[in-house]
C-alpha cells in the first residue's frame, strides 16, 4: 500500500498517486496557486484515493463561503462510499469534513486532535486544525497542538519547517514573542517559502511595536509571491500596517491599490484586510477617496454568508461607510436568525460578540457614537472568540477610541489613547490623536510630550 513522504498510509493510492499528493501537500503549505487545480486533476485520475478527495473537500471549505459547502459534502459522500476501505485516521478525517461542512468546526478540531494523538506527522490534519482554531480564536490550543507533535519530527522530514511556523504563530498569539521570533526565524531559514512562518515573525514585530525590524522583515518587491494564493495579500496588509504605524500614509495607499485589495476581490481575507486598513486610515484623517465604494459592492455579494464570523464586522464597515444601511440591516437580521437557531455551534459568539460589534459599527456610521461606546465598552476585553489575531481585532478598539473622540467624551478618549500609547508606543496614529486631543483641551504639557513622540517615530522611520 502506498504511503506519503512521512510514511503515512494512503488508502486507494498508487505509489505515483502518493508522489503527486506529496507535491500537492507541499504546495498547499506554501500557499501555491497550483494546489487546487493539481488536486482536482489527481481526484479525477484516482477516484479511490480517499485522502485526495477529502483534501479537496477541506480546501473548498477553507474558501470561507457557503457556496462551496455542497461540493465539499459531495466529496464527503464520495469518500463515504469507500468507507469500508478507510483506515482509522482517514475515517476521522471524513468525520472532520462532515462536521466542518455542517457548521461544527469545533468537532472537526476534535477529530483532528484524535488523529494527531495517534499520528503526529499528519501535517494536513495539523494545518487544517491550525486554520480552524485561528478563526475560532483558540490561540492556546493552536500553540499546544503544534508543540505536542514536534517531538515526532526532525529537520530531515518534509514539512518540519511548516510545523515550526505553526508553533511560532501559536507562541506569538499567546504572548511569547521572544520564542515565537526565534522559532519563526528558524522556520524561514530552513524553508524560505513558508509564508506562515514569515507571517508569524511579522506579528511579533507588530505586537512589539518594532516598526523598523518589521519593515525590514517584509521588505519585498511587489512581484514577490505572484504564484501564491490570496494569503499573500495579507502579508502586504502587514507591510502596509508597518507603514501606517510610521505615519507613511502615501505608502499605505500605494500598497492598498497595488497589493492589499486586488481586482475587487470578494475573498473573505481580502475584505478583512481592505476594510480594516481603510478604517485605520480614516481614523488618522486620511482621505481614501472612493475606495470604500468598491469594497461595499464586494461585501454585498457575500452578505448573509456567515462562515467566518470575524469577517462580518468588516462587511458592516463597508456598508456603513457607504450609507448602505439596508445592507447592514439585512446582514444583522440574518445574524440574529443564526444566533437564534437551536443548537447552533456559533450562536454564543454571534450573540455575544458578532452582533454587538456589527451593531456598534453601524451606530458609528450613523453618527450615534454614544451607542458605539455603550456597546463596545463591556466587551472590549472579550473579542478573541470571534477569531482572527490580536493585530486584526485591534480595529475594533480604533472604532471605540474614535467614537469617544467624536462624542466629545474627552475623559474616556484620553484614557483609551493612554492605554493604546502604552501598548503601542511607536504608533504614529495614536500619538497624533493624543496630541490633537491634548491641544484641543489646552493641555500643552501632554501635547508637547505627544509631539516629541511623533518626532521620535518619524526619525526612526
Amino acid at each position: 500500500m502506498a504511503t506519503d513522504a512521512r510514511g503515512i498510509t494512503l488508502t486507494g493510492a498508487t505509489p505515483q498517486n502518493a508522489l503527486v499528493f506529496d507535491a500537492i501537500i507541499s504546495d498547499y503549505l506554501d500557499y501555491k496557486l497550483s494546489t487546487f487545480p493539481n488536486l482536482k486533476a489527481l481526484c479525477a485520475a484516482a477516484p479511490d484515493f480517499a485522502m485526495a478527495h477529502l483534501m479537496k473537500g477541506f480546501l473548498l471549505l477553507s474558501l470561507g463561503s457557503n457556496s462551496t459547502v455542497p461540493a465539499a459534502l459531495a466529496c464527503a459522500e464520495h469518500v463515504t462510499k469507500l468507507q469500508t476501505n478507510l483506515n482509522t485516521r482517514e475515517a476521522l478525517h471524513l468525520q472532520a469534513l462532515k462536521a466542518w461542512a455542517t457548521g461544527n468546526p469545533v468537532l472537526a478540531c476534535k477529530n483532528w486532535d484524535d488523529i494527531l494523538f495517534g499520528e503526529p506527522r499528519d501535517i494536513l490534519a495539523l494545518k487544517l486544525q491550525h486554520f480552524s482554531l485561528f478563526w475560532l480564536g483558540r490561540a492556546q490550543h493552536m500553540r499546544d497542538a503544534a508543540a505536542r507533535v514536534l517531538p515526532a519530527w526532525d529537520d530531515t522530514m518534509t514539512g518540519h519547517a511548516q510545523v515550526l511556523g505553526m508553533y511560532a504563530f501559536g507562541l506569538e498569539e499567546t504572548g511569547d514573542y521572544m520564542q515565537a521570533e526565534k522559532i519563526g526565524r528558524a522556520a524561514v531559514e530552513s524553508h524560505p517559502d513558508d509564508l506562515w512562518a514569515i507571517h508569524a515573525v511579522a506579528h511579533v514585530y507588530e505586537m512589539r511595536g518594532d516598526l523598523s525590524e518589521g519593515t525590514k522583515w517584509l521588505n519585498q518587491p511587489l512581484s514577490s509571491w505572484d504564484d501564491r494564493n490570496p494569503f499573500k495579500d495579507h502579508l502586504w496588509w502587514h507591510t502596509a500596517m508597518f507603514a501606517y504605524e510610521r505615519g507613511d500614509f502615501t505608502r499605505v495607499l500605494g500598497l492598498y491599490d497595488a497589493a492589499v485589495w486586488p481586482d475587487n476581490s470578494t475573498f473573505y481575507l481580502d475584505v478583512q484586510n481592505a476594510a480594516s486598513l481603510l478604517a485605520r486610515l480614516e481614523f488618522s484623517g486620511v482621505d481614501v477617496g472612493q475606495r470604500w465604494k468598491a469594497l461595499s459592492t464586494a461585501a454585498q455579494d457575500r452578505n448573509g454568508d456567515h462562515v467566518l464570523l470575524f469577517t462580518e464586522p468588516h462587511y458592516t464597515m463597508a456598508f456603513g461607510h457607504e450609507g448602505a444601511f439596508d445592507q447592514a440591516d439585512s446582514q444583522i437580521a440574518s445574524l440574529e436568525r443564526l444566533g437564534a437557531q437551536p443548537g447552533a455551534e456559533n450562536a454564543v459568539v454571534v450573540n455575544n460578540l458578532t452582533l454587538p460589534i456589527c451593531n456598534a459599527i453601524r451606530a458609528y456610521y450613523q453618527g450615534d457614537y454614544a451607542q458605539t461606546i455603550k456597546t463596545l465598552m463591556p466587551i472590549r476585553y472579550d473579542y478573541q472568540p470571534i477569531g482572527g489575531s490580536h493585530a486584526q481585532r485591534d480595529v475594533f478598539n480604533i472604532f471605540l477610541m474614535d467614537a469617544a473622540i467624536r462624542n466629545g467624551d474627552t475623559t474616556l478618549a484620553r484614557a483609551l489613547l493612554a492605554e493604546r500609547a502604552a501598548a503601542h508606543p511607536n504608533s504614529f496614529s495614536t500619538w497624533q490623536k493624543y496630541a490633537d486631543l491634548s491641544t484641543a483641551l489646552g493641555d500643552t504639557v501632554a501635547a508637547e510630550k505627544a509631539q516629541t513622540e511623533l518626532s521620535r517615530i518619524k526619525a526612526v522611520a
